[in-house]
Order: C-alpha cells, then structure tokens, then sequence
C-alpha cells in the first residue's frame, strides 16, 4: 500500500524532468510531508521537519558560506531536502556544501533551467492530501473491520495476528504477567534474542521499531511492539497499532467483566458452602466442575489476616499473595479455593491425601510462606494466619470455618512468642475464652495468684514466673532450676514461699489444674490490657 512520498517518488514527477540529484544520494528514501518556498538564511521555527525546500538561493546569493550555514540548520531541522533552481541567482553548489550533504545524507537537487515553484507546490500538495485521505479511509476501513472481528473472536491473538498480516511485519506482544507473544511464531531462544534487542531499539527511538502500550482502566495490561528492518515506520502504522490497542483494550474489559460475573458467583456459592448451606450431594456435583473426582480425606478453613501499610490500607493487592498461597498449598497435598474479602482471606483446603498426616503439611506450607521474603514487602506489613477444625465430612466445613475465626481472635490475645495456628493446639486457651465470654475471669485469677502477684509488686520478685516453669517441669526441681537461671538453693527458698502463698497442697492435682488455668487466664487478661 502507497500512502507516503519520498524524495525518489518526488524525483519521478513531470515537474522535475530536469531535476539532477548532486548530493545526498543515500537520502532519497526520506519522507515528504509538505513542500515549503524558502528564500531566507534563518530557519529558527519556520520548519519542523519533513519539508521538502524549494529555493532559488536568493537568499545566500554566490555567499557559499551563507549556504553552508544554512545546510546545516535544514539537517539539524531533519528537513527531507532541498530543491535550488540555478541560473537566477545561484549558479553553482561550492564542494564544502556538497561534501557535508553527503556526509549527513541531505538531498540536494538543482534545476538547470527555470520551473514553476507554484506547480510544484500544487502539485505534490495535491498529492499528499490525497494520499491523507487514502490513509483515513484504509484506517477507518481496518477500525471497522476490527471492530467486527473483536465482537466475533474468544482469543486475542486474532486480534494481533490481523494487525500483523495487514502491515506485513513482525508482531511481539509482551503482557504485564510475562507472557510473550511473537507473529510469526519464535522459537524460545530466538524469542529472548527478540526481546532483548527490543529494549535496546527502544532506547535508541529507532523508526523501525513502534510500540503502544494498552491500557484498560488507567492500568497497562501490556505492550504491543511492531519490528520491520525493510522500511521505517510512519504515521500510518502508528495509528494502526492505536487502533489494535483499543480493539485489545475492549475484548479484555469484556475477558475481565465476564472473568469478575464469574468469580463473583463462584465466591458466593463458596461462602454458602462455608455457612453450611450446600448438602453433600451438592457439594460433590460442584467439585465435578474442577475435575475433582478423587476421594477428599478432609478439609480445612485456612484464614489470613493481612495488616497492610497505610499507603495500601485502601486498595491492596493481593493476587500476588493468592498465587503464592495456592502453589504453596497444593504441593503440599490441598485443592485450594480461596475467599476473597478485603484484608481478610479465608482458604477452603481440600485434603487429597492422607487424612492424619494433614496438620504438619499445613505447617511446612505455613513455614515456607513466612520464609518468602516478598511477601513482607512496602504494602503488607504483617499477617496472621488462623486454621479451623479438621473435618471429614465436607458440608461440616462450617465447623472449620467458625473455628477458624474463633483462633483468629485467640491468636490476638496469646502471649509474645507464643505463635500458634491451628484449632487444635489452642487447648486450654479455647476454655479460657469460652469462660471469658460468658463471666468475668477477675474472679478466679484473684482468688488464685493475687497473694502471688501481690508478693512480686512488694519485694520486687519474680516468684509468678517460677510457678509457672515449676508446672511446666511437672515439679521438677533440677529442670526448673535451670530454667529460671537460680541454684537449687535458691529454689527451694522461692517453693517455700510458694507453700506458704498458695498451701503445701498447690501440686496436688486438682488444685494444681485451677492454678494452671489461673496462669493462663492471668497471660490472656495481660495480653488483652
């Protein structure tokens, strides 16, 4: 397709029958965009570049130097050359202005005898319009045709093979995931070899290489680059590929809209799931849908709390997060689904393996997680992480889940260091905030270690601490000893105030339980304070 006019095509007009090209023979393939009369020595603003320059030299007269200083504006000015009509005025090009034409690929072309500046003008004016006019009803021909093809395809690689076939180049699609996509096809090795020289042509703004990003809702999804080494790109196949980009900006708003109907369905049936709506017979025809037909030994309610920077607090993103959470968790023996609100993440983990062996899978996959040092970027600060109660029958998944939320408020009121994530291992804490929601554990830790606390706050000791590593140790004076860092003496002295604070009957074992459970309570209300 011819939409543009060079200096050879100008050559070849009836106008220029006379016309000798003397310099710049190596230019001849640089564009015309208007034709303009010039007679002055001083280019400042009046040439933007693409000009064809018509002059008879009055302007520099037989002042070589004059014409010398006025070449190299026209170069600097990426004008497409010029036009000198000898005889009137000029009656020859000196040698110094020949040679730099030639070293900067400058046309410069002389008439011999008179010709009509105002004809050459109409003329090639004449035919640039046209040529315009040609150009916007090809463009609008492709936009319609485009258009038409993006209402019929499910695959956006039409939409780039038909740009490709119609400007006869090649075609690199690269997404923001990393997906690349080259027409004609590259083998992986060459493709690299492609992207690579890419970036480099990019940076040098080479005419042979065009590129236009798309974008859908402000955010770029992509970039969409055109390479041809037989000719340089214009105007024309840069409206084409703005063209595409828009076509490609519109099939995936669609991809996206229908994508989100999609998740947004498939969230609600899951959060029905967690409530315990869908009977088992439902459950199991749904799963069919995810080719899901192995035997599920169990499953589990994994939540996430994310505690994100305040420059993200509004609008996180997460999906990197989701990713890094489904591939952690299926190698790890789980069909993954996640739920989706906000900061929190709830995670429906279908075990497909051995049922007994799923709490210290689950740990591996937690530790693995915490491990990534990606995920402690600027915008998440913290997580918590909170697993529900294992269980066997899948429409009793709303056991895990309400357990999972209940760990989750636990995990709050643990004490430093004491990180634990599963339901199951919450034992007596799960007690603790059983009775601390239902009565006052005021009471209880009064009763129990007041004498305690209020003998520490007197004499400056740490006799709290003491009884509870002695509990821990089972009564174990040598373990315990060496816990608290004290001698054996020492010990003794701290468990004789023990006796006296508590009773000499304080390791007995049903005494012994409350007084647990007492310290327990106790590190809960310091905790929550």
């Amino acid at each position: 397709m011819k939409y543009r006019i060079s200096m050879k095509d100008v050559l070849n007009r009836k106008h220029f029958d006379s016309a000798k090209v003397i310099a710049g023979h190596n230019g001849m393939n640089r564009l015309v965009k208007w034709v303009h009369v010039f007679e002055v020595i001083d280019v400042r603003s009046n040439l933007k570049g693409g000009e064809l320059v018509l002059s008879t030299g009055f302007g520099w007269k037989d002042d070589d130097g004059l014409f010398v200083h006025l070449l190299h504006q026209l170069i600097d000015r990426k004008v497409a050359g010029i036009c000198i009509e000898l005889g009137s005025f000029v009656h020859a090009i000196s040698d110094e202005a020949l040679s730099i034409a030639e070293e900067n690929d400058f046309p410069i072309i002389v008439f011999e005898e008179e010709v009509s500046f105002v004809e050459i003008t109409q003329d090639i004016h004449a035919n640039l319009i046209n040529h315009q006019y040609e150009l916007i009803s090809n463009l609008e021909d492709y936009a319609q045709r485009l258009n038409k093809r993006v209402l019929a395809i499910d695959n956006y690689f039409e939409i780039l093979k038909y740009l490709q076939q119609y400007v006869n180049c090649e075609l690199v699609y690269i997404a923001k995931d990393h997906k690349v996509v080259t027409i004609p096809g590259l083998r992986e090795v060459d493709r690299e070899k492609v992207i690579s020289d890419l970036n480099r042509r990019s940076k040098e703004q080479s005419k042979h290489v065009i590129k236009q990003p798309v974008h859908v809702f402000d955010r770029e999804f992509a970039s969409i680059y055109l390479v041809c080494n037989r000719r340089e790109f214009g105007e024309f196949e840069s409206l084409l590929l703005d063209r595409t980009a828009t076509a490609l900006a519109q099939y995936l708003l669609r991809e996206l809209y229908t994508e989100e109907k999609r998740k947004a369905k498939e969230t609600e049936w899951l959060v029905e799931w967690l409530q315990g709506v869908h009977t088992m017979e439902e459950i199991r025809d749904h799963l069919t849908h995810y080719k899901i037909r192995s035997e599920i030994s169990g499953a589990i309610v994994l939540t996430v709390k994310l505690h994100m920077s305040e420059s993200q607090a509004n609008n996180p993103d997460i999906t990197y997060l989701n990713m890094l959470l489904h591939n952690i968790f299926d190698q790890n023996g789980y069909f993954v689904f996640p739920v989706e609100k906000r900061h929190l993440l709830t995670f429906i983990l279908l075990d497909k393996k051995d049922g007994e062996e799923w709490k210290p899978r689950l740990k591996k996959g937690i530790d693995r997680l915490r491990k990534i040092s990606m995920l402690h970027d600027s915008s998440i600060e913290s997580f918590q992480i909170a697993g529900g109660k294992y269980v066997k029958r899948l429409d009793q998944l709303w056991e895990s889940y309400e357990t999972a939320q209940e760990t989750l408020g636990i995990q709050d009121k643990l004490p430093c260091g004491n990180e634990k994530y599963f339901y199951d291992d919450m034992h007596m804490y799960r007690l603790i905030s059983l009775v601390h929601k239902h009565s006052s554990l005021d009471s209880l830790v009064h009763e129990y270690l007041e004498p305690i606390i209020d003998y520490d706050e007197k004499h400056h000791t740490n006799l709290l601490e003491t009884l509870r590593v002695y509990l821990a140790c089972n009564g174990s004076k040598k373990e315990t000893a060496s816990r608290v860092f004290v001698v054996r003496q020492t010990l003794y002295h701290r468990l004789e105030k023990l006796e006296m604070l508590l009773g000499a009957d304080f390791m007995e074992s049903e005494k012994r339980q409350v007084i647990e459970f007492a310290l327990l309570a106790h590190e809960y209300q310091e905790t929550i304070h």
